[in-house]
């Protein structure tokens, strides 16, 4: 073996060496893609659930606002509300028309069922909507004479 039949040998494990690092950089910038569209979702699912919550409180803070006389059956139209930076939430009250006694209290006294659904939506820009729906015992209520 002499040296004149090795020519060229540098030149072909130099490119296989460019193409293994290029395949590897190609790959982790894939990967950091990747993280990056994960991350986005979870703050974007994060925002939404925190604005249905906004918005359930805010519906379940207004029940004694809703209710025009004891035992009122009725609904709290749909309220829209805006965060700021998280989106906006919308709200419907529905009061049922069950009375339930409790413990403790006479039967002049009752409580009340009210069925919350919030309904959080992302920021501008971002797709997703998330729900949450409680029920809320109010009272004591006043029923009847009470005499």
């Amino acid at each position: 073996m002499t040296l004149s039949n090795e020519r060229g040998s540098a030149l072909i494990i130099t490119l296989m060496l460019l193409l293994i690092l290029t395949a590897i950089g190609i790959y982790a910038i894939s990967i950091s893609t990747t993280e990056m569209s994960i991350a986005l979702q979870s703050k974007t699912g994060t925002a939404t659930m925190n604005a249905a919550e906004a918005g359930v409180a805010f519906g379940i803070d207004n029940i004694p606002n809703t209710i025009p006389s004891p035992g009122y059956i009725g609904n709290l139209p749909g309220y829209i509300g805006t965060l700021t930076g998280s989106g906006a939430y919308q709200v419907t009250v529905r009061a049922t028309p069950i009375f339930t006694p409790q413990p403790g209290y006479g039967a002049n006294f009752m409580f009340q069922d009210f069925n919350v659904d919030g309904t959080g939506t992302a920021q501008p820009g971002f797709v997703g909507t998330k729900g949450i729906a409680a029920v809320v015992s109010y009272g004591p209520q006043p029923i009847g004479t009470m005499y």
